[in-house]
């Protein structure tokens, strides 16, 4: 099998360049969050399956007031369906590798979570 090397050549600069990542904008701050996942409000369109990064701060339970728990992992679409009433789309993300420590946190008590604040990107 012979070598590879890497092309810096800078060809495909335009292609990376393209694909840099979004935020999508959120509808309001009703979130429906749990340790497997989350469902949100938004106006753009996510096909299913499509892989984002999931970026959320929360507040730390049991600690100072001040103190938050930071918190990056990746989630994928399961469902993106247009809202009946209203304008957007309702989507259901499914975390991927969501850290022990923020499970721990949402399983104990999801609904006195509220996240301070989330960021969707794709």
């Amino acid at each position: 099998m012979g070598a590879t090397r890497r092309d810096v050549s800078g060809v495909f600069d335009a292609e990376l360049n393209r694909k840099r990542s979004r935020k999508v904008g959120i509808l309001d701050k009703v979130f429906d969050l749990s340790p497997k996942g989350i469902t949100f409000l938004t106006d753009t369109f996510m096909p299913e399956w499509m892989e984002v990064g999931v970026e959320m701060r929360l507040p730390q339970l049991g600690a100072r007031r001040d103190q938050r728990l930071d918190i990056g992992c990746r989630g994928v679409v399961v469902q993106c369906a247009r809202r009946g009433q209203g304008k957007g789309f309702k989507v259901v993300l499914m975390f991927l590798d969501l850290p022990k420590r923020a499970q721990a946190q949402l399983s104990v008590a999801p609904s006195v979570v509220a996240p301070l604040s989330i960021s969707i990107s794709r």
